[in-house]
């Protein structure tokens, strides 16, 4: 039987959060496939990756690999009917039953291209103040999806029909970020994007919590802005937080 998910990560250097990820989704009993599309990992990633049976590919050119070509690597290598990205440090609770009432709504909403879900804390992490600051973007992405229809999401959590998906092109490889939001706005083109706020999934948010949530902020601000009005990146490559 073919899969009915492709759960595809991007990875670069990643050994501290995969394998939490991978273990968590082994409670997932619908037909998928794990990806993991590795931006040239000198750590034990892909030795993690190996462990769990996904599919691998690899970056292998000197410069950067930028994420919407890691993701489009990724989904190249997919043959579920419903692409889902998520970042290699993100934990989707009870997985079988999320996934099955994701399905749902794409199959009560025939027009729906695409969802995401809000964003909480790893269990552990959780303060009031990533409660805080959460809430802002999470709300954000309800407003601009369901509402306003103009679609947007951030990269932790989107799930796509996968001929919906392949019908646009995919991500923009020449973002060095913000390929996740520019996603959203395209497929809100073709049909209709939802931010499903029944379900959410758990981030660690390594990135606020090395930068501070309003240095993050102001980051994610600028980007977004330039992807949206110049089609360009306002950076020429996204830090990595470790």
């Amino acid at each position: 039987m073919p899969p009915t998910l492709s759960i595809i990560i991007p990875t670069l250097r990643e050994e501290q959060f995969l394998e939490r990820t991978l273990k968590n989704l082994q409670t997932l009993s619908l037909p998928h496939e794990i990806i993991i599309t590795d931006g040239g990992s000198k750590d034990k990633t892909l030795d993690i990756a190996r462990a769990y049976d996904a599919k691998i590919t690899v970056w292998d050119k000197p410069r950067r690999q930028t994420f919407g070509e890691a993701k489009n690597a990724g989904a190249a290598l997919a043959s579920g009917e419903f692409l889902v990205f998520i970042d290699a440090d993100v934990l989707i609770p009870a997985p079988q039953k999320f996934f099955e009432e994701a399905l749902s709504v794409f199959a009560k909403n025939q027009k729906l291209v695409g969802i995401t879900v809000p964003l909480k804390p790893w269990p552990e992490n959780h303060s009031l103040v990533d409660a805080f600051f959460c809430a802002p973007l999470n709300w954000s992405y309800i407003l601009l999806n369901n509402i306003l229809h103009s679609g947007n999401s951030s990269g932790e959590f989107q799930m796509v029909l996968t001929d919906a998906f392949r019908d646009m092109g995919g991500f923009s490889e020449h973002l060095a970020a913000g390929e996740d939001n520019e996603l959203f706005r395209q497929l809100a083109r073709k049909g209709r994007t939802l931010s499903y706020w029944k379900l959410f999934v758990q981030h660690s948010l390594r990135r606020p919590h090395k930068l501070g949530w309003l240095r993050t902020y102001g980051i994610w601000l600028k980007n977004g802005i330039s992807v949206a009005l110049r089609n360009k990146a306002a950076y020429k490559e996204w830090s990595v937080v470790r």
